[in-house]
């Protein structure tokens, strides 16, 4: 009897290890640092900003392959809503032209992360045609 379980058990055994074509892949913690260290860079460049005064916090962080799109809030740097004071955005912001939001689609490049695209406070999907505009997959978005 002890046989027949061992050999009921082996398929599920083999579906938790091997993954699911097309599902989102893992990410370790220094690629994670890294993605969104990119992203936050190149946000505070868009925005004139010290790269210091600029916290990017991780809402959805998904990757195929070699591809990852991130959204995240932006934070100041000790940790409240992002104010666009002071940036040329400051205005737009002002009369609600302007979200918290962060999105970036980056792309590997050996061991290095490459930003694609990036959307700094968008108030719309400003990410909607980049699966077909970078060839990026489109389960990445959904």
């Amino acid at each position: 009897m002890k046989l027949s379980i061992r050999w009921l058990a082996l398929p599920l055994a083999c579906l938790t290890v091997m993954p699911i074509a097309g599902a989102a892949e893992a990410v370790t913690p220094a690629e994670r640092d890294a993605i969104v260290a990119t992203a936050r860079d190149a946000a505070a460049q868009s925005l004139k900003l010290e790269a210091g005064r600029l916290h990017l916090v991780p809402e959805q962080l998904q990757r195929r392959a070699d591809w990852v799109f991130l959204t995240t809030q932006m934070q100041d740097a000790a940790g409240k809503r992002f104010d666009y004071t002071g940036t040329d955005q400051a205005e737009a912001a002002r009369h609600g032209g302007k979200s918290d939001l962060c999105a970036a689609l980056l792309h590997r490049e050996g061991s290095t992360w490459k930003l694609v695209e990036l959307a700094v406070g968008p108030t719309d999907v400003a990410w909607e045609n980049w699966a077909e505009k970078h060839k990026a997959p489109a389960e990445l978005f959904k």
